[in-house]
């Protein structure tokens, strides 16, 4: 209420200087021209306001005294319109300010979601399975995995990394890849640098178990035209922050000192992040006792916590 007074009052004094304005505009010729210098040129009525003159003689004039031609009558019908206009506008404004303050209030906002560092935790629970687990190697090959992928990304060729990729999502991107070539745009991602990198799910199921790592990553982005090498999103300069989930997955009964062997000749299996076998060429991705990345996602605002469930 006192606020809806204060904008009345205002209101009514700005009527008041309004009208003896008037009066005092009706008393005067009002010519700004001057014979100043050019810029932005006010023509109303055969009289000028030239912008870029340096005369403000007559501009100084403007608040000069003189006899006015609107009666006490009219004045007053013109404050009580005015009042009644600001009223109205004042009613609608408190309204509308009480019914958005409540929309509000109903309307959660966007909180950046915590990731708990477990990393602790798993590892404990993993070498209860596998003894020979390593958080610190695990964190390690989601780095490696982390970059190659992104590098792939960028080189628009998912071969180096195919056998650390897991079907689903290598079919997914491929498609995602094919649609950069044919839209002739190139990511590219530099200068990568990782703030925070750690464990955060474990959760084993009746055939696989999965790890969820957490990556708190800062690198430079941008995108160019492919026909004209040029920039058309991001710079060379700004580095972007940016947090990342990636899942991992191996079949139950995986360890790292487990024999592997190509599942297609019988020979032992030292793969690369390519997934190829050195005697026969074979792709291997089976996941069968190294980790395959199932799932690359940023965290969003509805990330759900997967937690430790074995």
């Amino acid at each position: 209420m006192k606020k809806l007074i204060a904008i009345i009052a205002a209101g009514l004094a700005a009527v008041v200087i309004l009208c003896a304005g008037i009066s005092a505009f009706d008393a005067n010729d009002y010519d700004y021209g001057g014979g100043g210098g050019g810029g932005f040129s006010y023509d109303s009525g055969g009289s000028s306001w030239d912008w870029g003159s340096d005369d403000y003689d007559d501009y100084d004039s403007y608040s000069s005294g003189g006899a006015s031609d609107m009666t006490w009558e009219e004045m007053l019908i013109t404050i009580g319109i005015v009042a009644a206009v600001l009223i109205a506008g004042g009613i609608w404004s408190s309204r509308s300010s009480k019914h958005t303050g409540h929309h509000g209030q109903n309307t959660p906002k966007s909180k950046q979601v915590t990731v708990p560092n477990r990393t602790v935790d798993i590892r404990n629970a993993a070498q209860q399975f596998d003894p020979s687990f390593s958080s610190e190697q695990m964190l390690t090959f989601a780095k490696d995995t982390f970059i190659a992928v992104q590098n792939a990304w960028c080189e628009r060729d998912l071969g180096p990394v195919r056998g650390i990729m897991h079907n689903n999502l290598y079919n997914t991107t491929m498609k995602q890849v094919q649609s950069k070539i044919d839209q002739h745009v190139t990511y590219h991602y530099e200068n990568y640098t990782f703030k925070n990198v750690y464990l955060t799910s474990y959760v084993r199921d009746s055939e696989y178990e999965y790890i969820t790592v957490y990556l708190n990553t800062e690198y430079i982005d941008y995108q160019t035209n492919d026909d004209t090498g040029e920039i058309i999103r991001g710079d060379k300069t700004t580095m972007w922050k940016m947090r990342y989930l990636m899942k991992f997955m191996r079949s139950i009964g995986g360890s790292a000192e487990a024999p592997k062997f190509c599942p297609n000749c019988g020979a032992p299996l030292d793969i690369s992040s390519s997934g190829k076998c050195e005697y026969c060429g074979s792709t291997v991705t089976t996941g069968s006792f190294d980790w395959l990345l199932s799932d690359f996602t940023t965290v969003r605002s509805d990330t759900k916590d997967d937690g430790i469930r074995v």
